[in-house]
């Protein structure tokens, strides 16, 4: 078993600013800084060549391809696994929408 440990971030201004809409017209500045909350990725084999993540849903498939959550899917496809393993994801606090980095720290550490 592989665990990751991810500090979450808070950003004070510039959010935004990395999306291409927007620097493509305008300079982006951000000042951000880590936080002494984690994110928690377990990686494990899973020997019946199924995949298992688990985040605030869970998904049981097949297939890399059926996989909905995105950064789960487009990472499992950087490394070229098709099947076999399972994810997990704990947080020290909630994430998704809270604006602390969640979804950064969550691909840091996968």
């Amino acid at each position: 078993m592989l665990v990751t440990g991810t500090p979450f971030r808070i950003s004070f201004v510039g959010g935004g600013t990395d999306f291409e809409k927007f620097y493509r017209q305008y300079p982006g500045r951000v000042l951000s800084t880590t936080i002494d909350k984690y994110i928690y990725l377990g990686l494990n084999p899973k020997f019946d060549n199924q995949i298992r993540i688990s985040y605030s849903k869970t998904e049981n498939i097949e297939s890399r391809d059926k996989i909905e959550h995105p950064i789960v899917k487009a990472a499992l496809e950087e490394v070229g696994l098709e099947k076999g393993i399972e994810i997990t994801s704990v947080g020290d606090i909630p994430g998704g929408g809270t604006g602390r980095g969640s979804s950064s720290s969550f691909t840091v550490g996968l």
